[in-house]
């Protein structure tokens, strides 16, 4: 069975350390790492969750790291630390005919924040909360099955696990829950040192 993605808001929540979620279709797990700041062939054996958050905070060993994988045919690199390389604006994480989608969940400065990216274009970024325009509007049938082009929602509606439901369907997003928050996997150091400027 699928995790799909609508679990993320679990792991978002409070002071729990803060996960850059990117997605690539078109290139492998190793290939969108390197993309995102990893050196070549310079891969870690498996961590946990734990383990990376040590290497970029208590430790200081690196400023930010990537565990990464495969599931439902996109590959995906789950970064701790720095905010990640493929936010804001760098669509050069998708030359070569690739497609890369990625999260930023701002647990400090919200709202969160998608950007998608394709063949070395940003085709369109929003606001978790708005509604996708300006090259995103493909969006807009997963967006109205899920709720979020309704007029009257109750208080209660939670627009952030509505958000990722529909960019679930659309792009047929999954993620491995226990392996990303229980689990071991790949890493790759992404940023030795803070970086200067927004998705360096």
């Amino acid at each position: 069975m699928s995790d799909g993605i609508t679990w993320l808001p679990d792991a978002w929540h409070g002071g729990a350390p803060i996960l850059f979620v990117t997605f690539a279709r078109g290139i492998s797990p190793a290939d969108l790492v390197v993309r995102l700041g990893a050196q070549p062939g310079e891969v870690l054996d498996p961590i946990t969750f734990a383990e990376a958050e040590r290497l970029t905070y208590n430790d200081r060993e690196s400023a930010r790291v990537a565990r990464f994988g495969e599931c439902a045919g996109w590959s995906f690199a789950v970064e701790q630390g720095w905010p990640s390389k493929a936010w804001w604006a760098h669509p050069d994480v998708s030359t070569g005919g690739v497609e890369v989608l990625h999260l930023t969940p701002k647990t400090d400065d919200p709202p969160k924040e998608c950007w998608y990216y394709r063949d070395g274009q940003t085709v369109g970024r929003f606001d978790f909360g708005d509604t996708p325009d300006e090259g995103m509007e493909f969006l807009l049938p997963a967006f109205e099955e899920a709720g979020l082009l309704d007029d009257d929602v109750s208080e209660d509606f939670d627009t952030s696990r509505a958000t990722l439901t529909a960019l679930q369907q659309h792009f047929g997003l999954s993620l491995p829950r226990q392996e990303i928050l229980n689990g071991r996997l790949p890493a790759a150091v992404t940023a030795t040192v803070p970086p200067e400027n927004l998705g360096d």
